[in-house]
């Protein structure tokens, strides 16, 4: 549903369909005007209802999520959930299956024998194939396809199911690297982090239970029309300043912020979906090149030690590309020279950005890190406060 190492980029979340090229700038690409059909009101409403809900919640068992409200009868909740439309299944699962991958063996056996309902942590109950309403493909990723379900049992909630297989994982060289991400994803409760319900796993594949993005991937949007609004910019940007604080808060860094790893919910609001880059490092410290180049901080591409203030440069550089269409210090002509000009912090604003955008960029693309606006004060900043919806706290970019 863009790459850094060729390989990590389709691991996580969903994104499935292959972003390729990235934007070209705003001044180049013609904005189409969006309509709406008129079902997708009640389209979304429904399945803002019956989409697994992603909350603070201390249970990863979808048979633990609050049922319905009880002033509905489980007959008529069970047939509206049954009427809401997954698509038809072209039997790919099985397809595929017959044709790709094979049995691993041994310590990657090991590694990927994955199945939340063993969990130390927050155990589910047993999952299967067979726990499933197979719906329509939502795409291709490199290691699998991605599929919308519901499932079987009440309340018949809608995920996406993604599989990954194996031998493809041990080929590549990521069967650790994909553990640790399940295994960081599948421990986050946060409104702007897709969720992780599940998973399990068969003799060939892995298979992720993933909350549903209704809307699909930003990068599209953003590719589509070239740059958004500053309103629907600042209101992106409260919301991952939020989601990052959780995880700095949990002792996770992501280290690969950009629009490729951000995916929309039914009602529009940001969810990270990657973690191929995400490390849970307690005392904070790394020294691992990583990320995606037009990200990358100075502190990394100098090869010195980081930390968590790698995602603070990188929502400076992502407020810049969602307004403009390009990251600030991209030179398509040459990859030296993008690392000089990171390293130099050669940053350039078009007389299109506010003076109070250009100030919350500014105090996020510091070269030291310890300069760099807290996250706290990202979300007092006036150019946020001002976008952000009416009756929301602090902590909440509400919908855009």
């Amino acid at each position: 549903m863009a790459t850094i190492g060729s390989v990590t980029r389709q691991i996580a979340a969903l994104e499935i369909s292959g972003s390729g090229s990235r934007a070209p700038p705003a001044s180049s690409i013609a904005r189409p005007i969006h309509t709406k059909q008129s079902s997708q009101d009640n389209v979304a409403k429904l399945l803002t209802k019956f989409a697994a809900p992603n909350q603070h919640q201390s249970q990863s068992n979808l048979s633990k999520l609050p049922p319905p409200p009880p002033s509905r009868s489980d007959t008529a909740r069970s047939d509206t959930q049954a009427s809401i439309d997954i698509g038809r299944y072209d039997g790919g699962l099985e397809t595929e299956n017959e044709k790709r991958g094979e049995a691993v063996s041994g310590e990657a056996a090991e590694d990927l024998a994955l199945d939340s309902s063993m969990s130390r942590t927050y155990p589910t109950q047993e999952w299967s194939l067979h726990s499933f309403d197979i719906g329509r493909p939502l795409g291709k990723g490199k290691f699998g396809r991605v599929y919308m379900v519901r499932t079987k049992t009440t309340p018949k909630y809608i995920l996406a199911l993604k599989t990954l297989y194996k031998s493809e994982l041990v080929a590549n060289k990521v069967e650790k690297q994909t553990r640790r991400e399940i295994e960081i994803q599948q421990n986050l409760r946060h409104p702007h982090i897709l969720r992780l319900y599940g998973f399990f796993h068969d003799e060939k594949r892995i298979f992720l239970m993933l909350e549903f993005a209704g809307k699909g991937e930003l990068y599209k949007q953003l590719s589509k029309v070239g740059s958004f609004s500053e309103k629907r910019s600042a209101r992106y940007i409260d919301q991952m300043a939020d989601a990052l604080i959780y995880l700095h808060g949990k002792h996770v860094i992501h280290r690969d912020i950009k629009p490729e790893n951000l995916l929309l919910g039914i009602n529009g609001e940001l969810k990270i979906g990657d973690f191929g880059w995400s490390v849970h490092a307690p005392g904070l410290r790394r020294m691992t090149l990583c990320g995606t180049l037009d990200y990358l901080p100075p502190e990394m591409v100098e090869g010195k030690e980081h930390n968590e203030k790698v995602d603070y440069w990188a929502l400076g550089v992502l407020t810049y590309e969602f307004m403009i269409g390009a990251p600030p210090f991209e030179d398509r002509g040459s990859v030296n020279n993008t690392y000089r000009r990171i390293a130099r912090v050669d940053l350039k604003f078009p007389s299109t950005i506010s003076a109070e955008a250009k100030d919350l960029i500014s105090k996020l693309l510091q070269y030291d890190p310890r300069q760099r606006l807290p996250l706290t004060d990202v979300l007092r900043h006036p150019w946020i406060v001002k976008y952000r919806p009416k009756g929301n706290n602090a902590r909440e970019g509400g919908s855009v």
